[in-house]
């Protein structure tokens, strides 16, 4: 018997380990718990309701008063007059904040436009034009390019002419130069040969002469037939460069030439004139001279020729490759254009439109809500029983200066709390439902006035807002109790998350943003605290995103970690 209690208890406690264990195994290999749950940014529609209870009554009169002071410019009603929904009984003088109402309701159809543009994408002919417009800059850019083809062309041929032109000016100087010295060396022999002052003279400047026209440092009583056989010198130059006649050598033959002419010049007008000179001496003497000057002057025009060229050419070549540059400039502009048009808008260039249009429309609505202060307009389909507005009055804020008993049987009293009054104005729908009806009957109404001052309700400050039915409903009966919802603002295809997924720190609100969004290239695990701003809060928990997040962006739920 102890045995089997033995082994029984054995088998007992092997089967405790044998659980023990696979429970240990699957505890500790279980996979964790997930940290966040995230949710999807999307597109909607916002919708603002200010949901309050309140009883039906029988209609009374509704007073109406202006809720700011100003001048009273129109007053057509009197008392006993009907008067429909909508229509102004009265206004001050608003034409300036009229005019600003019809730019901001223009600035949002611009804006309006521009997104309609972006979602639809480029335009064909918007393509087309733009492809056109690259191949234009392409075609001027080609032009650019010929034309400073041409201009080094032109500026080559150009600039050869004018040193052909003066390599044959220098040839004709040397003639020039021979014949000069061949006629001074006739009036040497003839009447200077001897040793004397003048003899002497006129040696020199020979001699100074033939070394630079000829090369002979020993010319100064050179024959003719001697000077005939020298090459040096300038004469050298000018042959030499016959030979070889680039622009360089030319240059240095026009300096050479130039000079040796200026040495001729001299030897010429070293010559005395004396009673010894014949007059065909004289008459020779005077033809050398103006030989010389006029070659002189010839090859002075033949360098500055080639430097003007030179100067031409470079302002042509160098607005040619101005043109290019800015050929290629306007060819990359264009083609990027082109790229713009092709590819499309981009889901940011989307997003900041809509941004926009939301500033536009929010613009608007700040002005229209001013200019709404400045007219009385009937809320409902009724009868005029007190009329004390007053053209050229000045009004007095939130006094009643208009009365009008409605046409409608039944109304609605409700007081809306202070946290809440501020999204409501006169004009606003509502949806009524009453207790007797159940939820699924729905009578429409509208806000027809709002107290000016406030009630205590329980401790609450709250105000008292009437309410009309707008349309008549022989199952509505006084002192029924109503559930009012009323549309105080709207917005539609937002970007929209929950309002449970915001933080809020100092005044500024946050998500955490999913950490493969934040920064696709990182490896942290944990979510990024991303800024956003916010706008409209919707009755269904959702509230409006106006920057900071897109569409598909995936965010942490509950703003932190699943507790």
């Amino acid at each position: 018997m102890l045995n089997k209690l033995k082994k029984r208890s054995t088998i007992i406690i092997l089967i405790i380990a044998i659980a023990a264990a696979i429970g240990g195994y699957f505890y500790f290999t279980k996979e964790p718990a997930a940290k966040y749950e995230f949710t999807e940014v999307t597109r909607g529609n916002i919708i603002q309701e200010v949901s309050v209870t309140g009883k039906v009554q029988p209609a009374q009169k509704v007073e109406l008063s202006f809720e700011k002071s100003g001048k009273i410019t129109q007053a057509g009603f009197k008392v006993g007059d009907q008067v429909k929904t909508g229509q102004i009984l009265a206004a001050l003088e608003n034409a300036d904040i009229n005019a600003q109402v019809m730019q901001a309701r223009a600035g949002v159809q611009a804006q309006q436009a521009k997104l309609d543009e972006l979602r639809k994408g480029t335009r064909p002919e918007e393509i087309q034009s733009a492809r056109i417009a690259a191949e234009n800059a392409q075609k001027s850019l080609d032009n650019a390019n010929n034309d400073l083809q041409n201009a080094k062309n032109s500026a080559d041929t150009n600039l050869k002419s004018d040193y052909d032109s003066a390599l044959s000016e220098c040839a004709e100087a040397v003639n020039i130069g021979m014949d000069a010295l061949f006629a001074i060396t006739d009036i040497q022999y003839d009447h200077f040969a001897a040793y004397d002052q003048n003899s002497a003279q006129v040696e020199s400047a020979k001699a100074s002469a033939v070394y630079s026209f000829l090369g002979n440092a020993n010319g100064g009583r050179a024959t003719k037939d001697a000077l005939n056989s020298m090459t040096g010198g300038a004469k050298k130059s000018v042959q030499d460069t016959q030979n070889s006649p680039s622009q360089q050598n030319i240059d240095n033959a026009l300096v050479d030439i130039n000079s040796s002419l200026q040495n001729i010049k001299n030897a010429l007008n070293a010559i005395p004139i004396t009673s010894d000179l014949s007059s065909t001496d004289t008459a020779s003497l005077s033809t050398q001279k103006n030989n010389i000057n006029t070659e002189l002057s010839a090859i002075s025009s033949s360098q500055q020729a080639i430097a003007v060229q030179r100067t031409t050419n470079q302002t042509s070549i160098a607005a040619a490759e101005s043109a290019i540059i800015t050929a290629k400039n306007n060819l990359a502009s264009a083609q990027a254009n082109l790229n713009i048009k092709l590819a499309g808008s981009t889901s940011e260039e989307v997003s900041a439109q809509e941004a926009q249009v939301r500033q536009a429309q929010a613009n608007l609505a700040n002005i229209q809500s001013t200019y709404s202060k400045t007219v009385i307009q009937a809320p409902v389909d009724g009868t005029i029983t007190l009329q004390d507005a007053k053209k050229g009055e000045m009004s007095t804020p939130n006094k009643t200066v208009i009365s009008i008993i409605s046409n409608a049987q039944f109304e609605i009293e409700a007081n809306v709390p202070e946290a809440d009054i501020a999204k409501v104005k006169i004009g606003d729908s509502a949806n009524v439902t009453l207790d007797a009806y159940g939820a699924g009957n729905n009578f429409p109404a509208k806000v027809v006035s709002i107290d000016p001052g406030e009630t205590i309700v329980e401790g609450v400050a709250t105000y008292k807002t009437t309410f009309q039915f707008t349309a008549e409903d022989n199952r509505i009966k006084s002192g029924m109790t109503a559930n009012i919802d009323i549309l105080s603002d709207s917005r539609e295809n937002v970007v929209i998350v929950p309002q449970r997924a915001i933080i809020t720190k100092n005044a500024d609100k946050f998500v955490l943003l999913a950490p493969d969004q934040a920064n696709p290239d990182a490896s942290q695990l944990e979510p990024v605290e991303t800024k956003i701003e916010t706008g409209l809060k919707g009755s269904d928990g959702n509230i409006e995103i106006t920057s900071g997040l897109k569409e598909g962006d995936k965010i942490v739920s509950f703003g932190g970690a699943a507790q």
